[in-house]
């Protein structure tokens, strides 16, 4: 959903995009900690973290100048599109490093995957209720989203799936949801959709990788 409304908080006006991305984070985080532990939330938390903190001191790159000559500027603004897909492909390469180090099989792969659905879930949720547009568009996004989550819980319990496989199946869906959109098609949101799906892929055949290397040694 594009933004359509601005909302106060303390001294500052946000726009509706920054509270559906924390609710979506927060959301995300204490589901994936309760389902999943506390160790495979904290690292959910730590991924979803470094990408925040990343975007938001992007900033120092996207506008030296503005920054060199008001500092404080730093705590007000972020690093825009240019920052957001920064922080995508820095934290999106800490992750592989994670994930080859750690050696991440079934749980690993599908924590990251349903955290990753969850919050984009949560995010255009929240994104709908906040913002105006037709019914029909809104009413679309909420069930495909709702949708595409319990379709990949339900395959995680099953265990009939890969991650690859719904990783492919979350981006066909968002991709149906940015066409029937207005505004732009490729919008940040698709961008890290596409970018977290491609991540998992890899993360998996990383692992996939790592066993059979094992299996050749013994």
């Amino acid at each position: 959903m594009p933004v359509t409304q601005y909302y106060p908080i303390g001294s500052i006006t946000v726009p509706s995009s920054w509270i559906a991305v924390i609710a979506g984070f927060v959301m995300t985080y204490f589901f994936i900690r309760i389902y999943f532990g506390k160790a495979t939330g904290e690292r959910i938390g730590n991924i979803f973290f470094n990408l925040v903190i990343i975007w938001k001191f992007s900033v120092i790159l996207t506008d030296f100048s503005t920054v060199i000559h008001y500092p404080l500027s730093i705590l007000y603004f972020h690093g825009g599109s240019v920052g957001w897909i920064l922080a995508i492909i820095i934290v999106g390469l800490l992750t592989l490093r994670q994930s080859r180090k750690e050696k991440w099989q079934f749980e690993e792969q599908w924590s990251l995957l349903l955290a990753f659905i969850s919050w984009q879930a949560v995010y255009q949720i929240v994104m709908v209720f906040l913002n105006e547009g037709s019914l029909l568009i809104k009413s679309a996004t909420v069930i495909l989203f709702v949708l595409v989550g319990v379709f990949a819980f339900w395959i995680y319990k099953k265990e009939t799936n890969t991650v690859s496989d719904l990783s492919i199946i979350w981006i066909a869906v968002h991709l149906m949801v940015s066409a029937i959109q207005p505004g732009v098609f490729w919008s940040m949101p698709l961008v890290t959709t596409v970018s977290g799906g491609l991540l998992l892929v890899l993360v998996q055949q990383l692992a996939a990788r790592s066993l059979h290397r094992e299996e050749d040694v013994q």
